[in-house]
């Protein structure tokens, strides 16, 4: 072998291993940490803490609605991912939130990926699909994303740039969206007939940041989202009686944090959200003289809505046997919602604190039950007039039994609700609600 070749060789056994480390960030292209894709106009826009009182159990909900801790390590690490859980809110409302991920090499460092979420619950609701691109550089990963809808003024384009993945102690992401990336470009260009335009006066962005470190008995987590506040002039609509254009406000904040850790036999987690979210919807001045019914409508109000949800989280476990686990949680919550007219004119606060206990035998490696009890006792305030009224303060509670099953690479599990307080709807027998979940790796 000539020494250039023999140095050419060296070069390529050197580069081997930052190719491997390249190629192993590309792992992490869902950036499968505690959130995945967000439609944030979509999601702040719908979000509603008052219309959480539709539903009189919906913490305790929501909270069994959870997919079992121990599912968590296998969504992270695998590449092609589907998991679903879905239940009763009420009669006629069915939770749903559906998160999938898949990919494939666009090249030696580059990699194509697919992220779906569904989110429909009583506190907002939401979809998206986000078809991305990632290139492995030596300072992390770089990517964008494209996320498509039918209504072209609504679709978002981000950039984003990560680091790590999850065999690593550190992950981070920084993620810079530009929301509803052609809605100016698309009122410029000719629209369907009788269709008005609704371009943005000021656009909105999101950026957002998640990092995730861990250790070998603990792991920690932080996360934010931010949408910048927009001002958006819709086409002319009735109000009041009057024909008006509106002038629409919106911006919304989201951040959370968590904190787990393990010691022998026991283990123990803390963790927080914040949410909130303000709009408006002003009538605009006609171009003539306004009427008497355009005056109304102007001297209604802006509709001005703002509102906020906070918790606080914490839970200890104790191994009882080498098959039974323990476990007490208590979660303490806050919500609040203001209405301006003429939507509403009133202001509705809440305080939720739940605590639950359950029991967890692992069967078989792949069966596990648990057997459980949730109490959570609201506060409810309200002043003035406000669209949606609440239960009231009350007390909830409910005892619930489940199974976790495996098979192949599919885990399902089902949560039957059992009542103990003294309903105003009627009940069938002892049941009260019921819930299933789904995960499947490919």
């Amino acid at each position: 072998m000539s020494a250039a070749r023999a140095r050419r060789a060296a070069r390529r056994r050197r580069a081997a291993p930052a190719l491997a480390a390249a190629l192993a960030a590309l792992a992490a292209l869902a950036a499968p940490g505690a959130r995945d894709a967000q439609a944030a106009t979509e999601e702040f826009s719908t979000f509603d803490v008052a219309r959480l009182d539709e539903d009189d159990e919906s913490l305790l909900d929501h909270l069994l609605l959870r997919a079992p801790r121990a599912w968590r390590d296998e969504w992270e690490r695998a590449p092609q991912a589907l998991r679903t859980t879905q239940g009763c809110l009420t009669s006629g409302q069915w939770f749903i939130r559906t998160d999938a991920r898949f990919r494939t090499a666009l090249g030696a460092r580059a990699e194509f990926g697919v992220l779906l979420t569904q989110d429909h619950s009583d506190r907002s609701r939401h979809e998206a699909l986000d078809l991305e691109t990632r290139f492995a550089t030596r300072l992390g990963t770089l990517g964008a994303s494209f996320r498509p809808y039918f209504d072209k003024s609504r679709q978002d384009f981000a950039l984003f740039w990560q680091t790590g993945h999850d065999t690593l102690p550190l992950r981070a992401r920084l993620t810079f969206t530009v929301e509803d990336m052609f809605n100016n470009l698309w009122a410029w260009r000719q629209t369907r007939v009788g269709e008005g335009s609704a371009s943005y006066v000021r656009h909105p962005y999101e950026p957002a940041f998640e990092v995730v470190a861990r250790g070998a008995r603990w792991r920690a987590e932080a996360g934010g989202r931010y949408l910048t506040p927009s001002i958006r002039d819709e086409g002319p609509a009735y109000l009041g009686g009057a024909l008006l254009d509106r002038r629409v406000t919106l911006w919304g904040a989201a951040a959370w944090a968590a904190l787990e850790g393990e010691a022998p036999g026991w283990g123990w987690e803390a963790r927080t959200e914040n949410r909130q979210v303000s709009s408006t919807g002003r009538p605009l001045p006609p171009a003539g003289a306004p009427g008497p019914a355009d005056s109304a409508a102007l001297a209604a109000g802006d509709d001005g809505r703002f509102r906020r949800l906070w918790s606080a989280e914490a839970a200890v476990r104790r191994a009882l046997g080498p098959a039974l686990e323990a476990e007490v949680r208590a979660l303490y919550l806050g919500r609040t919602q203001r209405w301006r007219p003429p939507g509403g004119d009133g202001r509705l606060d809440a305080i939720e604190r739940v605590v639950a206990a359950e029991l967890r035998w692992r069967a078989h490696p792949r069966l596990a039950a648990r057997a459980g009890g949730q109490h959570n006792r609201i506060t409810m305030a309200r002043a003035g007039a406000t669209p949606t009224p609440p239960h009231g303060t009350r007390r909830e509670s409910r005892a619930y039994v489940g199974l976790e099953a495996r098979f192949g690479n599919v885990r399902v599990f089902g949560v039957e609700g059992i009542e103990l307080d003294p309903e105003r709807y009627e009940v069938w027998f002892v049941h009260d609600k019921g819930f299933v979940g789904l995960q499947a790796t490919f």
